[in-house]
């Protein structure tokens, strides 16, 4: 495959991680290992053997004991977990020749982990701006070791969908240009960027009724890669690329970008005609 397209585990989903790592080996994928996964007390070293080309995300490897990665926590504890994964994730970036390591931007409350891609319970009042301080000071911490291996970190665009969202109080970080405009101004690193998710955007540009590509059009001096799926607009479901996809007449100027698909739950066969549509319209 081509260096710079990569298929994320949730394609594989169900299937145990030797088998995974088996078949991208016979098919000459390169993997993006993801969150989802069972835990796997072993999961760190089978990574680290596996001589597929491949990159960790965000929450790989689970955890024994789940917890949501939030850089912008207000408990402590969850915050300072949040920053040694992420630490982590950058190490395994490192032994494995990864080209980044990701993670999701922060949220303004501690979610529990069966409440992602749900509706969000918020118990409480919250300080936006606190928890943009917290964030910040997460990431800076992160870029020390960032910069220590010459590996980039990258964070991830939030997604909000409307079941989450008021009409007036986003309780997650970096949906949209005026968060990232925000935190690309506060960190001007070399080893940082954003991990564009266009179906994140997508959702979130149509929960806080703003215009898909003049949003796209402004954040793009950000991006240093790109998760690729597709929804309705309502909620963030990874289905299939198809002709409808909003970024089909932008691949051609990313050419040389690191492309993730990430459509959820693919036979090879769906694999390969995913592969072959991107290529076709310029990712490789």
């Amino acid at each position: 495959m081509d260096s710079n397209i990569y298929i994320s585990t949730l394609a594989f989903l169900g299937k145990e991680v030797n088998e995974i790592i088996e078949i991208c080996k016979e098919n000459n994928y390169n993997l993006e290992f993801s969150s989802g996964m069972p835990f796997n007390k072993r999961m760190s070293e089978i990574y680290l053997k596996s001589s597929i080309r491949r990159q960790p995300h965000n929450y790989f490897p689970d955890p024994k004991i789940p917890f949501v990665l939030n850089l912008a926590s207000e408990n402590d504890i969850i915050r300072n977990k949040s920053i040694d994964h992420c630490k982590k994730g950058l190490e395994l970036a490192k032994h494995s020749n990864s080209p980044f390591y990701a993670a999701h931007a922060g949220f303004c409350l501690d979610p529990n982990p069966n409440e992602l891609g749900q509706k969000i319970e918020i118990k409480s009042k919250f300080n936006k701006n606190k928890h943009k301080i917290l964030f910040i000071n997460s990431v800076l911490d992160i870029l020390q070791t960032a910069e220590s291996l010459n590996i980039e970190f990258l964070i991830e665009n939030n997604v909000i969908a409307p079941f989450n969202y008021d009409g007036a109080n986003n309780p997650l970080l970096c949906c949209d240009f005026n968060d990232l405009s925000w935190l690309f101004n506060k960190i001007k690193h070399e080893k940082f960027g954003l991990l564009l998710d266009t179906a994140h955007l997508k959702v979130s540009c149509k929960t806080l009724k703003l215009n898909l590509l003049d949003e796209f059009k402004k954040i793009s001096p950000f991006i240093k890669a790109f998760h690729h799926s597709d929804n309705d607009g309502t909620i963030d479901n990874n289905l299939k690329l198809t002709n409808e996809y909003w970024f089909l007449n932008y691949f051609k100027d990313y050419q040389n970008y690191i492309h993730v698909l990430e459509v959820k739950s693919l036979n090879i066969s769906e694999i390969e005609n995913q592969i072959q549509f991107i290529k076709k319209h310029g990712a490789a």
